[in-house]
């Protein structure tokens, strides 16, 4: 693996504006070479079958990959650069994982819940975006009942582990951004919810994030997910990966020093990177950022 030192500068989870990104992807790439870093995935919210303004058109996956193909031949002697999508699981309403990575030749997949499907109705929960109108959604969809729309969020991610098979989990408890003042993450019930989820995640060999965008947006208290969850992997043997979840380049390495620190004291020695085809672990090193 070149430059050993650096190697921790790595951008697996990114957004351009195929998606809601704010930047093109050449932008992207040539800003993260200026701040060192050594990998980046371009990884666009993957088009998924409702009307939204924040994933991709599925008229414009040719292009998207063949951008990618493109900018990685100009830029191969300066970074690695891997194609993917940040892809959505939703049932009955989400286009397989397998279709994406055949039409595209993904190097790798980031499968995530942004919607949730209660189960006996076809209107959907969107965790993310305003807290107020998140909270009223989710209310109004699960009859008041927090606990249930939080087990259903779970529910449906262990469901896309199992179905879909992704490379990473995407901010695994992200779901607790907008709810966390409704229940409590104590509780055994949620305690439980969490560790059938890591085991889904275990014993389908998905990488779990380390993501920090709630962080540097100012809207969490943490990485998605916790610390603690990450002891919990830690214990389990789960592997990691840091990522910022940017949708500029100005948000490439945020959080990163404090983030591999956590992860040092949590007991991890590395974390997940690429070498070419393959996941690779990659000694921690503090001072590489």
């Amino acid at each position: 693996m070149k430059d050993d030192k650096a190697i921790q500068n790595l951008c697996l989870h990114t957004h351009t504006i195929y998606c809601d990104g704010k930047q093109d992807m050449e932008t992207l790439i040539i800003s993260a070479i200026n701040q060192n870093v050594k990998q980046i995935g371009i990884s666009s919210h993957a088009p998924i079958k409702i009307p939204n303004n924040w994933s991709m058109d599925i008229k414009m996956m040719d292009k998207y990959r063949s951008e990618i193909t493109k900018l990685k031949a100009i830029y191969k002697n300066q970074i690695d650069i891997f194609a993917s999508l940040e892809i959505d699981y939703i049932p009955g309403m989400s286009y397989p994982f397998d279709y994406f990575k055949k039409q595209l030749k993904l190097d790798y997949t980031i499968g995530s819940i942004h919607l949730v499907k209660p189960q006996k109705k076809n209107q959907l929960w969107f965790i993310d975006g305003d807290k107020q109108t998140s909270i009223d959604n989710m209310l109004n969809l699960f009859d008041g009942e927090a606990r249930q729309a939080v087990q259903c969020f779970y529910k449906q991610s262990r469901e896309m582990i199992r179905s879909q098979k992704p490379d990473i989990i995407g901010h695994l408890d992200k779901v607790i951004m907008n709810t966390a003042h409704l229940i409590d993450v104590n509780d055994n019930w949620y305690q439980k919810e969490i560790e059938n989820t890591l085991w889904e995640i275990k014993k389908h060999n998905v990488i779990v994030e380390a993501n920090t965008r709630g962080l540097y947006k100012g809207k969490w208290k943490d990485t998605f997910p916790s610390a603690k969850i990450l002891k919990l992997c830690y214990e389990m043997d789960i592997p990691v990966l840091i990522s910022s979840d940017a949708h500029h380049s100005k948000e490439l390495l945020l959080h990163y020093p404090q983030t591999l620190a956590k992860l040092k004291q949590i007991g991890f020695k590395y974390i997940q990177g690429r070498n070419n085809s393959e996941w690779v672990n990659l000694p921690i090193n503090l001072s590489s950022i």
